[in-house]
């Protein structure tokens, strides 16, 4: 070959090389969900989004949902759940979905927050009348390196027809499912160069999502607090979601070409174990830690809490006794601690514990209505195991996980009376989503059940719960 020749062809080949470059683009996305007020995490998330868009000035960070409740410093600030929104607006959020614990301060809580925020809340199957004032948008549009992205948002709802919240907080709204509503936004396809659904439904509900509606690029998701596989497709849809209280958090690169997806590909980013944090993020931090009440020291554990029904016997024995009924129930989703060492037990303890500010309510029923409000509470709870005070119980599941039948015990074993009135004391979450077999709405004490319990512990300075169990599942 002559050295012209050559030279033509090496020029050639650069020159479209460089056309090929051109029209290539990245764009890369760092999610999180489910933070849960983990505000202490923020230092290190933020160091990993610092060093990110140094690679990539254009990175875009989203949120979905709950980044609220779970951790006291934030959720009892003069402005409740104020600390997470200026974390999340120094850290430079895109946008977020709204969670069902978005809504634990209410409506106007709520639109209180999102004034504050300086990036938008989505959410696609939420009515709002016009007489509401709440800035909930169902869908946005950003840009990175010349893509368009449209993010669409959507949040789950129980068998009630609404969130997991309770119905106080979300008076004069209304809700559709999901699946019957992201088929209007079909649209947005053809708007954008990437579709994702930023969605607080729950990981089997993404997948049947993907399934259903394959034209989004990406779903992700939220409130299960799952740890998604890396890359994991359905029908093309990249599911992703980063377990839960910023302990991880998903960093995809999608690659498109003249517009069109190239490749997409995600990987998990361990935050608890990483070393390096962010200083301005440090400062920013110490001021919400200022509030003395809160490190009071109320009892003390004997021996560690190992599991979560350990923690909600401790629940139900102070409602059970400060209430000065015969049975407590608590629901399984209102025991927000897995675990916890032995040692010292804090008001901070007591409110990260059980977060929600919600009363005791007493109602009067009859031993058979009290094995149908249990039975109602595991299957509008979403399966979670309820427990019980002064009373066992075995129940028997199906193949779907529905609780068909149970049977009560009293404490020391013996048959219970199913004919007998009780005193029955829960919280009112539980009253609120429950069809109540008598039909009442109960009778309130006007104490939340966090103050009953540290009462409680006050009286019980030392406690210990290692392996109590009062519930059994059959399957």
């Amino acid at each position: 070959m002559r050295k012209d020749t050559a030279a033509v062809i090496a020029i050639l080949f650069m020159t479209f090389t460089a056309c090929v470059q051109a029209q290539q683009k990245v764009i890369n996305i760092l999610s999180v969900n489910d933070m849960h007020s983990a505000i202490e995490q923020f230092p290190k998330f933020a160091a990993v989004v610092d060093s990110l868009r140094k690679e990539d000035p254009e990175l875009i960070v989203l949120g979905a949902g709950d980044n609220r409740t779970g951790n006291p410093y934030n959720d009892r600030y003069s402005i409740p759940a104020y600390p997470m929104v200026a974390l999340m607006n120094a850290t430079g959020f895109n946008a977020t979905a709204i969670g069902n614990h978005e809504w634990d301060s209410g409506v106007k809580g709520l639109g209180t927050l999102i004034d504050l925020s300086s990036f938008p809340y989505l959410c696609c199957n939420v009515e709002i009348p016009d007489s509401i004032n709440l800035d909930i948008k169902p869908y946005t549009f950003l840009n990175a390196h010349g893509i368009r992205i449209g993010i669409l948002g959507a949040i789950q709802t129980s068998v009630n027809g609404i969130p997991e919240s309770h119905p106080k907080n979300i008076e004069g709204l209304s809700f559709s499912k999901a699946d019957s509503v992201i088929a209007q936004y079909r649209w947005m396809r053809q708007q954008c160069d990437y579709l994702i659904l930023l969605s607080h439904t729950g990981y089997e509900t993404d997948i049947e999502l993907a399934h259903r509606y394959p034209f989004l690029d990406q779903i992700i998701g939220g409130h299960t607090h799952t740890l998604a596989e890396p890359n994991d497709f359905h029908d093309g849809v990249l599911i992703t979601q980063a377990l839960n209280k910023l302990k991880y958090a998903t960093h995809t690169t999608v690659i498109l070409n003249e517009g069109k997806v190239q490749s997409k590909v995600s990987e998990q980013i361990c935050l608890q174990d990483r070393v390096h944090e962010d200083e301005s993020t440090k400062a920013l931090l110490n001021v919400f830690w200022q509030n003395p009440e809160l490190s009071r020291q109320v009892a003390t554990a004997a021996a560690d809490f190992n599991i979560a029904e350990e923690l909600g016997c401790l629940m139900c024995d102070a409602i059970l006794e400060e209430t000065e009924s015969d049975i407590a129930l608590q629901n399984g989703g209102g025991v927000r601690l897995s675990s916890f060492p032995a040692g010292p037990i804090t008001v901070n303890d007591i409110l990260r514990l059980d977060p929600f500010g919600n009363e005791a309510i007493v109602f009067e029923l009859t031993g058979k209505e009290v094995a149908e409000m249990i039975l109602n509470c595991f299957n509008t709870d979403a399966h979670q195991i309820p427990y019980v005070g002064g009373i066992t119980y075995e129940m028997t599941v199906d193949a779907e996980k529905n609780g068909k039948s149970i049977t009560l015990k009293n404490m020391d074993g013996s048959r219970f009376d199913m004919k007998k009135k009780y005193r029955l004391a829960t919280n009112s979450y539980v009253a609120a989503i429950l069809p109540t077999p008598d039909g009442s709405s109960g009778t309130s004490c006007y104490t939340t059940c966090s103050d009953l319990l540290m009462n409680y512990l006050q009286k019980h300075p030392n406690v210990d719960y290692k392996g109590i169990k009062r519930a059994s599942i059959i399957k």
